[in-house]
């Protein structure tokens, strides 16, 4: 009796595994966007590539109709500069409270990068991105780097 019982679950789970239907990709929708003022960028080689130093002098992101979301608030990290390892702080324009981005990803030096975003806010407004799976494209351009923040819909 106990053989049957394991052969009928195995079966059923075989079946169920078969029939299943893979996750659908994730759809995301843009949040803000802007240009970020980089300063100065240097490039210093380390065991795994390239790294880029460049402080983020400030800049402004809109939403998609063109309206002031936040603006970057220079100087506020640790150190000051900009990595693929990057900490910035916004000013939101709705309520003037504050966030923090942390973001990390990889990417081309010189080019773009994608990076997931780790947002905190005690914003009224903006809370429900503390809650939100959010991916950043940062893309280097001249003379600003465009920074586009995307949220998973």
């Amino acid at each position: 009796m106990h053989s049957f019982t394991s052969v009928f679950a195995s079966l059923a789970l075989l079946v169920a595994h078969a029939l299943a239907s893979p996750a659908a990709p994730p759809q995301f929708e843009v949040l803000f966007s802007g240009p970020l003022s980089i300063g100065d960028r240097n490039v210093l080689s380390g065991p795994f590539g390239a790294r880029l130093n460049a402080p983020v002098l400030g800049g402004d992101l809109t939403d998609v109709a063109g309206s002031l979301v936040a603006t970057v608030v220079p100087a506020t990290a640790a150190d000051g500069t900009f990595f693929p390892d990057a900490k910035l702080t916004l000013q939101w324009a709705a309520d003037g409270k504050f966030a923090y981005l942390h973001a990390q990803g990889v990417g081309e030096l010189g080019g773009s990068d994608l990076t997931h975003v780790h947002l905190e806010t005690d914003s009224a407004t903006w809370s429900s991105l503390n809650s939100r799976f959010i991916v950043g494209n940062l893309t280097f351009g001249t003379p600003d780097a465009i920074l586009t923040v995307f949220g998973v819909l």
